[in-house]
């Protein structure tokens, strides 16, 4: 037998075939590796396997959402004015003081009673602070004669902030004195003062 006739170890080991991998052994589905990759994502940042969510940190308050802060105390309306009419007395109080308070929206509160009248609101108060300030405002009168509760009405005049309260009177009378004498005693009596001179338009201060 010649040496050409015999085939080497070489040749043959060439012409093995070569077994072959499954497609499913080298193509993995993608879908089930997102899952499984986002699924286990506590357990891989215990291990350092992926950095943990960052903490949600306050960077900026808006002044916005703060609410203004209301003093304790509350001040009283120093000054007003009225008018004396025949069938009716008219007093105004002024809620803007030198540009330095205006009147906060659905603040007003008017009570009228047979020989009293009470007003009271919140004042908005131009302040160097960041915070807005507002304050108490109110005007208790004792008044010097009887009105007609249920006619009595009031009104703000707008831009002046103004607030105009018509008081009807009980019995058509000149009225001397808005706060009768001793307005101190707060009764709501219809006992009436005197008259002791003729007015017309008058401010007051309000009694203390």
């Amino acid at each position: 037998m010649s040496a050409e006739s015999l085939p080497s170890d070489e040749s043959e080991a060439h012409q093995q075939p070569q077994p072959q991998k499954k497609s499913t052994d080298i193509k993995k589905n993608p879908a089930n590796s997102y899952y499984y990759w986002h699924g286990h994502e506590k357990e891989r940042a215990k291990v350092g396997d992926v950095a943990p969510m960052p903490t949600p940190q306050l960077v900026k308050r808006s002044e916005a959402c703060e609410a203004p802060a209301i003093a304790a105390t509350t001040s009283l309306v120093t000054k007003y004015s009225w008018c004396d009419a025949e069938n009716a007395v008219t007093v105004y109080v002024d809620t803007k003081v030198e540009g330095q308070e205006s009147l906060a929206d659905g603040t007003l509160q008017v009570e009228f009673k047979k020989r009293t009248l009470s007003l009271s609101y919140v004042a908005n108060v131009v302040s160097s602070k960041a915070t807005p300030l507002q304050r108490k405002k109110q005007l208790l009168l004792h008044l010097s004669k009887s009105i007609n509760v249920d006619k009595s009405e009031y009104k703000v005049k707008e831009p002046s902030g103004q607030v105009v309260l018509r008081l009807v009177k009980e019995k058509p009378s000149k009225w001397w004195e808005l706060v009768k004498k001793n307005a101190g005693s707060g009764d709501d009596s219809e006992e009436d003062s005197e008259a002791a001179e003729e007015g017309g338009v008058s401010q007051n201060d309000a009694p203390a």
